[in-house]
């Protein structure tokens, strides 16, 4: 397997990276306190665009609710219902040792990722290891206003690392990103597993 030559910078993404997660588990529960099948729940919030405004910071997490109450025609608690939507994650406990790695070859490194205010607020809620004690650049698509694998959380993400973007490296899940992080000239891969990246990186 090919090394990946030691960056001046490296961001991880969250979600199946960081953090395991069930947009499913999320849905069922948002549905049963509506009281609605789950089919309508995910298709209010998936088969729209809400997710997205949500994620990208167009919409507030109160505005989210409103508009799912709205198209349910029912009146529902937003807190209740944001905590029901964040409650979904799962720490990935095998990617400690490859940031611990990371950090002792002395290698910066940050977070990038597609998420929106209330999963974030839940994340720090339940303080998770493998998310917020490593971590300095956090760049969040809800505060960039963009999202991956558009170019401008890149560039934004760029500016929060002060380096060059080819002196960059980063790992997602999703090849989309991967090749929106490329074509803003990092180096970046897909992340399939914690074994794997750490045999991409283990000659840093």
């Amino acid at each position: 397997m090919a090394t990946i030559p030691r960056p001046d910078f490296m961001y991880f993404d969250l979600g199946n990276v960081l953090l395991f997660f069930d947009h499913g588990l999320a849905i069922r529960s948002m549905a049963k306190i509506a009281g609605v099948a789950p089919a309508k729940m995910r298709s209010l919030i998936m088969d729209s665009d809400l997710q997205i405004e949500y994620e990208t910071g167009l919409i507030s997490g109160e505005e989210f609710i409103e508009r799912i109450a709205a198209g349910l025609g029912k009146s529902l608690d937003s807190r209740e219902m944001l905590q029901a939507a964040a409650d979904m994650f799962i720490p990935n406990l095998q990617i400690l040792p490859v940031i611990e790695h990371v950090k002792q070859v002395g290698v910066p490194i940050g977070l990038l990722s597609n998420t929106c205010q209330a999963h974030w607020e839940w994340i720090l809620e339940q303080r998770y290891a493998s998310v917020v004690d490593h971590f300095g650049p956090i760049v969040l698509s809800y505060e960039a206003k963009s999202m991956k694998p558009d170019s401008q959380i890149y560039r934004v993400a760029e500016q929060h690392a002060g380096c060059p973007p080819e002196k960059i490296f980063f790992v997602d899940d999703r090849h989309d990103n991967v090749e929106g992080a490329r074509r803003a000239g990092w180096m970046a891969e897909p992340f399939t597993s914690a074994d794997r990246l750490m045999d991409q990186i283990r000659l840093w």
